[in-house]
């Protein structure tokens, strides 16, 4: 779901939170497909994918040796900051800040200390498979602001951040082919650059 006008018009500082638990690139296979052979064939495919698993990892290190130096955090709030800040209509209460800890109580410690009408929260992660790259960023707005109340899908006050207190949810997606060692810190930078455009791309064009 996105902001409607009406919700951006009531919408007066915002503060966002990106949060990236990982810190190195995930390298991930496509599980196979054991298909109706029961346990046998079950034992068969996760043979299957441990070996590819191993191979895939064993391909991707000349990949992590090239990330060593290199802080997708960092760059992912830079892209963030500078997405951010183009936009007309939205007011971030500061730049956004970078969190490696994506858990209810840290949201909740965010949400509770925070003096803007609403609250936006990104999950991103990234992870090479099968020799792509894939990255993605899940938004969501919780309402602090009595004039944001109004518009939350299925109240809880119980719980501020109950999914139905959410005013604003979108996922974010970047994929890249067949990605190469020499290439990889300047695709991943690619694809922190694209999610930041997206999210505030989003942002700034309500219903």
């Amino acid at each position: 779901m996105s902001l409607t006008k009406q919700e951006q018009h009531e919408l007066g500082e915002l503060r966002g939170t990106v949060f990236i638990p990982q810190n190195t690139l995930l390298v991930t296979v496509t599980p196979t497909n054991p298909g109706a052979t029961g346990l046998l064939g079950a034992l068969v495919a996760a043979g299957i994918d441990a070996a590819r698993r191993a191979n895939a990892e064993s391909t991707a290190a000349p990949m992590l040796e090239q990330l060593k130096s290199y802080d997708f955090r960092a760059v992912m709030k830079q892209a963030s900051n500078d997405a951010i800040g183009t936009l007309p209509d939205i007011k971030f209460s500061a730049p956004l800040d970078v969190d490696t800890v994506s858990s209810a109580s840290e949201k909740r410690i965010v949400f509770d200390k925070s003096t803007a009408s609403a609250v936006l929260f990104v999950d991103v992660g990234y992870q090479l498979q099968s020799g792509n790259l894939y990255a993605s960023a899940n938004a969501v707005m919780f309402p602090k602001s009595d004039k944001l109340m109004q518009f939350r899908k299925r109240p809880n006050e119980a719980d501020p951040l109950d999914a139905g207190n959410a005013i604003y949810r979108q996922t974010f997606s970047f994929s890249k082919q067949n990605v190469s060692a020499s290439d990889i810190q300047g695709d991943l930078t690619e694809a922190a650059q694209s999610l930041a455009s997206q999210i505030a791309a989003d942002l700034n064009h309500p219903l």
